[in-house]
């Protein structure tokens, strides 16, 4: 669990969830990241898209769609996005790191914005990609999924990612977060599948499609696994195995926004 301490917490929202205290993940948090490595897109100057994305995001979004990677930080997909033809831009709160962004890709659209309050018209993407963003907000994502909704053509598509409370932690976690208590600041959450695929469907989305990865992942961090290297590559196989299937780190959510008008609850805002 490295330097978090993580607590079991109850949302009316999103349901049982984890959340995580360590540091404050804000704007600046971000910035000193990332201006603090080198960042190298060899792979994506080519196209290259994580085996996740390649599963989900180019079965659904169809070649040559407008696309925004919302909270894009170093932008690596949305570079991918955009040799492999789609009509890719970036969005980030960071002004320095779109900064960079502007001048190393300047054939690439780049934006500061908030993901909670988009500066964009209603219906102007094919679809949103929201790359680990959303968990973190301490108020939750629910105004970040009506923002993405709202954005979003009809027929959009949204595809989401976040840290997942999976059935291998909820069935172990009064052995491993009973008795944790809050430290530092809030981190992020990791939320269930079932609690996430509520708040779409309740924002006004159809869900598609729901997957976890990162099973070796949950074994490793949570579960003491040790194994070199050249091990694990060939273990992330765990994904597709039925009796794996809801153990993986994270999860990632494919929704769309109906062709047709569908009521929208009203999304809190974020203070």
């Amino acid at each position: 669990m490295g330097d978090h301490v993580i607590v079991v917490d109850e949302d009316r929202e999103t349901g049982q969830r984890l959340k995580y205290y360590s540091k404050n993940a804000d704007v600046d948090y971000w910035t000193t990241l990332w201006a603090s490595k080198k960042w190298t897109y060899d792979r994506q100057l080519k196209g290259y898209l994580p085996r996740y994305l390649r599963d989900t995001f180019l079965k659904w979004v169809r070649p040559g769609a407008r696309v925004l990677e919302a909270g894009c930080g170093i932008a690596h997909f949305t570079v991918a996005a955009h040799a492999l033809g789609y009509r890719a831009e970036g969005l980030d709160w960071s002004e320095q790191t779109i900064h960079r962004l502007k001048a190393r890709f300047p054939g690439i659209s780049w934006h500061v914005g908030d993901v909670r309050k988009l500066e964009f018209d209603d219906g102007v993407f094919d679809a949103v990609y929201s790359p680990g963003v959303c968990e973190h907000f301490e108020e939750g994502p629910t105004q970040i999924l009506a923002e993405t909704r709202r954005i979003l053509s009809p027929s959009g598509i949204a595809v989401i990612v976040t840290p997942c409370y999976n059935r291998w932690l909820q069935a172990r976690a009064h052995r491993l977060f009973a008795g944790s208590v809050p430290v530092g600041h809030f981190y992020q959450y990791a939320f269930s599948s079932d609690g996430i695929t509520g708040l779409l469907r309740r924002i006004g989305f159809e869900v598609l499609q729901v997957r976890h990865f990162g099973t070796l992942e949950t074994l490793m961090e949570f579960g003491n696994w040790r194994l070199p290297r050249r091990l694990q590559r060939p273990l992330h196989v765990m994904d597709y195995l039925p009796v794996f299937q809801q153990w993986g780190r994270c999860c990632v959510w494919v929704a769309r926004r109906p062709a047709l008008a569908t009521p929208t609850r009203t999304a809190r805002t974020a203070p």
